[in-house]
């Protein structure tokens, strides 16, 4: 499962999570007192099997897909999807499409990154070295499928938002794969500190510093520096997207 592997990763990076939510039912004739270690803000349902269901509940109305929801591109439609993954505590992936004679996509599925099956075809053979990976498929049914739609544009045909498995608490989102992308602003951070002989490594650790950490958005974040004739820094000034307001 996803947290299993999150928590592994949080503790080599001395991330901590904050309490674990409790849920109780009762499913036929035993009565389940306890689910522990749900690390997520979620909203648990039990379906009468007694498999649980989970769906975000700390994602704004604006960011949540809709059926019918109109996108200019696919890549639009998919940066939408991933960035509601992202903010719900699951990751995405691009799956099943279909094609006209012409190349055009007519039907796109996006999918949780927990949908399908485990290959375990290297299972059974120790001298296949496997890859670490933050997920594991477990037939999870969420998606998103862009039809397209004359003309040039795609509408959500289907949304389906419950998941079979725990989402990732917040203080795990920032080792989602999405959240490894670097904006303009940290490049440019990282190309100028080249500039100065200041490693890639070093610029990114003191740009975590004056994020607060790197799960910080570094979105409207500002700085400006100034070196000296032998490529000295002797300036520098940085501002995040709270002391702008504030400003």
């Amino acid at each position: 499962m996803i947290i299993a592997d999150l928590n592994k990763i949080r503790d080599s990076q001395g991330s901590t999570c904050g309490d674990s939510s409790r849920i109780s039912s009762d499913i036929g004739t035993e009565v389940v007192n306890e689910v522990t270690s749900i690390e997520s803000e979620s909203n648990v349902s039990i379906t009468p099997d007694g498999s649980l269901n989970y769906i975000p509940c700390s994602v704004g109305d604006t960011s949540i897909p809709f059926t019918n929801q109109i996108f200019d591109s696919l890549d639009k439609g998919y940066k939408f999807y991933k960035n509601y993954g992202r903010l719900g505590g699951f990751t995405v992936r691009k799956t099943t499409e279909k094609t006209d004679d012409d190349g055009r996509v007519l039907l796109k599925h996006f999918v949780c990154s927990c949908e399908g099956f485990n290959d375990l075809k290297n299972d059974a053979n120790p001298a296949v070295k496997k890859r670490r990976t933050v997920s594991r498929r477990c037939r999870c049914k969420a998606k998103m499928i862009l039809k397209y739609m004359f003309p040039d544009k795609y509408i959500v045909k289907t949304f389906v938002e419950l998941h079979s498995h725990p989402l990732a608490d917040k203080n795990d989102r920032q080792f989602f794969r999405v959240n490894r992308e670097m904006d303009i602003s940290l490049r440019n951070l990282c190309y100028n500190g080249a500039k100065v002989n200041i490693g890639s490594s070093k610029m990114f650790n003191f740009a975590k510093e004056m994020y607060g950490g790197y799960a910080n958005n570094s979105e409207g974040f500002y700085f400006a520096f100034d070196v000296d004739s032998s490529s000295h820094l002797n300036k520098l000034f940085w501002s995040d997207v709270i002391g702008r307001r504030n400003f």
